[in-house]
């Protein structure tokens, strides 16, 4: 299992390093513009901009007040005073890999802001997954209770194959706070469904004995 967990992040990871390396900021913009609308049809423009002021408000106060943006930026592009003191290379890489790579700082950038956009999104989800999550546990926890007096058989290939689905829904529900196309905000009740469902097959199937 740590194993798994390991190759997941590192799989993240990678999709995250590949968004930063070939996806434009144009090309961001517009899946931007796109989710706000799929949003605003959805929940309506208020909620709408109460996401976007969450996310606004902490993603300022995390990366820009803090001056972590600005130290990354410095770290890799040369202010105009160290340009001048490094005689001979006052204008080296200026319009071509200094270019390149605050580009890329702007699509990171975009990228988190993007990430923590779509994370209060699908936060504005969590009464629903409650109200999904809770009666089907119930139903599992209740035809647990019926297998133990009447002995029916539980499954462990079901019981740890719904495990392993729920820990999937939420790696692709992790996997969509990053992908560099507009996700539907339709995506995180269907998440919170298949969750549910697998939540009532596991407790179903938990041994009669613990």
């Amino acid at each position: 299992m740590p194993r798994n967990i390991l190759l997941s992040v590192m799989v993240w990871i990678l999709e995250v390093v590949l968004v930063t390396a070939l996806v434009s900021d144009q090309w961001l913009k517009t899946v931007e513009r796109t989710e706000a609308r799929l949003v605003v049809d959805y929940f309506g423009a208020h909620k709408d901009l109460e996401i976007r002021v969450s996310a606004r408000y902490w993603f300022n106060h995390l990366f820009v007040e803090t001056g972590v943006r600005a130290q990354i930026h410095h770290y890799f592009i040369p202010t105009e005073q160290e340009r001048q003191q490094s005689y001979g290379f006052e204008d080296f890489g200026r319009d071509t890999v200094f270019a390149f790579i605050e580009s890329r700082l702007i699509v990171l950038w975009d990228s988190v802001y993007q990430m923590m956009h779509r994370g209060f999104l699908l936060l504005a989800w969590w009464p629903f997954l409650a109200a999904a999550a809770v009666p089907f546990a119930v139903d599992g926890l209740v035809r647990r209770k019926i297998k133990q007096s009447n002995f029916d058989y539980t499954s462990p290939l079901a019981h740890r194959y719904s495990f392993y689905a729920i820990l999937g829904t939420l790696y692709v529900l992790l996997l969509g706070l990053t992908l560099p196309f507009p996700v539907p905000p339709q995506a995180m009740p269907a998440g919170c469904i298949a969750i549910a469902l697998a939540l009532s097959i596991y407790f179903a199937h938990t041994q009669k004995r613990i």
